[in-house]
């Protein structure tokens, strides 16, 4: 397999979409306190709150997240070793401690937030570290003595490739891309992948396709690459059309006839702008049905385009 570039930058890069975040947690970390999450309820960390030593390291991710009446803290540690390293819980915990150090800094007024523990770890060999530093410690004291800190862990290569498929978006996609263990499995994936993010905001869309190019180039041919910037392109220039229309249905002012046939023009327009992307991803060989959901035109509609154009 061509070498794959850095993942913690690059997952940082992902992780930086407050969208992206929310998706992460709400999809994939199976927590009551998290199910009603809004997007607009996290707020990544910037380092006017927190030192520029604990910000900086690429594998930590800090977002604060607002629940009713109390404000939590998450703390993402990206471990993409290719085997498991047993320091995980002690670097964890002290990466914490120094959070509520900065904390302290701040202000001294009331309880300290929580902070809630994430590992993320996308190695290929089984992740066999305990989830509780209090299993790497001896017990020659008691119990109470002794440091007990868990951690909440996410391994890439347990969650099977079914289940991803079923949550779809951004986060899984990767993940999906991720578990190929070679060239030839990415290349019979990627159809799947870009199935997955059809219903992704264009801004996704855009990050995703960033995160392919940076992490996939040489593995993937560049056909590959381009359905999925033919995705993002195609789902911006569908957005700019329905934001038209709904900016032009918002003018009260506008007589009921003559917004009408306005609408009916926009319609029309966008009909043939998705024709039009239809046209050029059938170029690209991508499947009738994945044209279908990305550009709401019918597969007969699309399977008629094809053969007209031949």
């Amino acid at each position: 397999m061509a070498e794959r570039k850095s993942y913690d930058s690059a997952y940082k890069y992902l992780f930086s979409s407050r969208h992206v975040f929310h998706q992460f947690l709400t999809r994939f970390v199976d927590e009551e306190f998290l199910r009603d999450l809004a997007v607009d309820d996290v707020e990544m960390v910037d380092k006017s709150f927190v030192s520029d030593e604990l910000l900086d390291r690429e594998s930590d991710i800090i977002y604060k997240v607002d629940l009713p009446g109390r404000e939590v803290y998450v703390y993402v540690l990206l471990e993409f070793q290719s085997t498991p390293d047993k320091t995980i819980p002690v670097r964890m915990l002290l990466y914490i401690l120094q959070l509520y150090d900065q904390l302290f800094r701040s202000s001294t007024k009331g309880l300290l937030p929580a902070v809630f523990p994430v590992l993320l770890y996308n190695g290929s060999r089984p992740w066999t570290v305990p989830t509780n530093l209090s299993e790497l410690i001896a017990s020659e004291i008691p119990a109470r003595y002794i440091p007990s800190f868990e951690y909440y862990a996410i391994i890439e290569h347990d969650i099977p490739a079914e289940r991803l498929e079923r949550i779809k978006g951004l986060v899984a996609a990767i993940m999906y891309l991720e578990q190929q263990e070679d060239d030839h499995g990415l290349r019979q994936t990627i159809d799947t992948a870009i199935a997955m993010i059809a219903e992704e905001r264009p801004e996704q869309l855009r990050q995703f396709s960033h995160w392919i190019n940076r992490m996939f180039r040489g593995s993937l041919e560049d056909s590959e690459i381009e359905k999925v910037s033919q995705l993002t392109e195609v789902k911006t220039m569908l957005a700019e059309v329905v934001d038209k229309i709904e900016k032009r249905g918002e003018d009260r002012g506008m007589q009921q006839g003559m917004q009408q046939g306005m609408q009916q023009g926009m319609q029309q327009g966008m009909q043939q702008k998705a024709r039009e992307a239809a046209r050029k991803m059938l170029a690209e060989e991508l499947d009738i049905a994945l044209i279908a959901r990305i550009t709401g035109l019918s597969e007969q509609e699309i399977t008629s385009l094809r053969q007209n154009t031949d």
